[in-house]
């Protein structure tokens, strides 16, 4: 038989006690709604989840209506995953709602904080035969999800620090329900004020995850090649895409002022191996052009995603953290309005890709 301990309170076994793994914040009809969820360990009970919702002004006060509809002692409230609707991001500051998470060093800091485009409560009440109990479930496909760089794993803390930080935005990653499944759907960003500004798909997250070097090998992209298509035979539509795997890669950013305007270089350089493509196209013999038109694809796909960051104001690279590094006095001016000095700079981007493999046909 399992037990927790507390200091005084001799045990309780893991049957009798509840532990909310799960958090749950949304907004409906003005009013802050909050959701846990707990793990039940008991061997009767089919359901291996029991979850709880009310109204309220703020997390602290929740706490006796949350107790009152758990059986059993709460022992203590480390959350796993901080789930946060579309709503209630639409509010500016309202991270305030989640002070008591770092005011009461009782709580965790490592929860892992998920947007979720739809309501909150459909994430809660979601019961599916084929995948585990929602608390589980979510932190797995943020994990995973964040290994390949199809979106960003960010937690409690490093969220605090990112809206704390006025050289860049926050970004968590992003969830849905889809054909009556929860999916990763890619990237939130936010604002200073933690608002809900745009979204990312798969590929401009690893796009994203490139640019602040926080991407590992094996990230995955496609991309059109201009004037080179293929007809497959369930496809009406013509197919020119290739894809293809990044190895060891390199991003060098540098940034300047000139004319009352910041600018940057951005340079990426990466080893590549083609897992896919429909073209009739012999790479052994062009591997110099296929690199060229690859390389322009990519170059393309960065200038718009940080056009996307200059037309919602926002810095998730945190491009602000080479001006503020390399250009001070001139940031220094402008650094209570990043975001709106950001999307007036000027951006150069480079990319240079070359294929070491092609795989095992060719």
């Amino acid at each position: 038989m399992c037990s927790i301990t507390g200091c005084g309170s001799g045990k309780t076994n893991l049957e009798d006690a509840t532990v909310p793994l799960a958090l749950g914040l949304d907004v409906e009809d003005q009013k802050l709604h909050y959701y846990v969820s707990a793990p039940v360990f008991s061997k009767d009970i089919q359901k291996k989840s029991r979850e709880a919702e009310g109204i309220a002004e703020g997390l602290r006060q929740s706490k006796n209506q949350q107790d009152a509809q758990f059986p059993g002692s709460v022992a203590g409230r480390n959350y796993q995953v901080i789930v946060v609707g579309k709503e209630l991001l639409k509010y500016k500051d309202w991270f305030k709602v989640m002070d008591v998470t770092f005011r009461d060093p009782r709580n965790t800091i490592t929860d892992r904080i998920i947007a979720v485009d739809g309501p909150v409560s459909d994430i809660f009440n979601f019961q599916s035969k084929d995948q585990p109990p929602i608390l589980i479930f979510l932190k797995a496909i943020v994990e995973s999800g964040s290994k390949s760089s199809a979106t960003v794993s960010t937690t409690a803390q490093e969220l605090h620090r990112q809206l704390y930080d006025r050289a860049m935005t926050p970004a968590v990653s992003e969830i849905k329900i889809e054909n009556n499944k929860i999916i990763l759907k890619g990237t939130t960003l936010l604002s200073h004020q933690a608002q809900y500004r745009t979204s990312l798909t798969y590929q401009e997250s690893s796009l994203l995850q490139i640019l602040k070097k926080e991407a590992g090998p094996g990230i995955s992209l496609t991309f059109p090649v201009d004037k080179l298509q293929q007809t497959v035979p369930y496809n009406v539509d013509n197919v020119d895409k290739v894809s293809f795997t990044l190895g060891g890669t390199s991003v060098k950013i540098k940034s300047s002022y000139e004319n009352g305007e910041f600018r940057y270089k951005v340079n990426v350089k990466s080893i590549i191996a083609i897992t896919e493509k429909f073209l009739e196209f012999e790479l052994l013999h062009n591997f110099n052009d296929m690199e060229k038109k690859l390389s322009e694809e990519m170059k393309v796909a960065i200038e718009k995603l940080i056009e996307k960051f200059q037309q919602y104001e926002i810095d998730p690279v945190g491009f602000g953290f080479f001006a503020r590094a390399y250009q001070y006095p001139s940031y220094k001016e402008v650094q209570d309005n990043w975001g709106k000095e950001l999307s007036r700079a000027q951006f150069d981007v480079e990319v240079d890709l070359r294929i070491a493999a092609t795989g095992a046909v060719e």
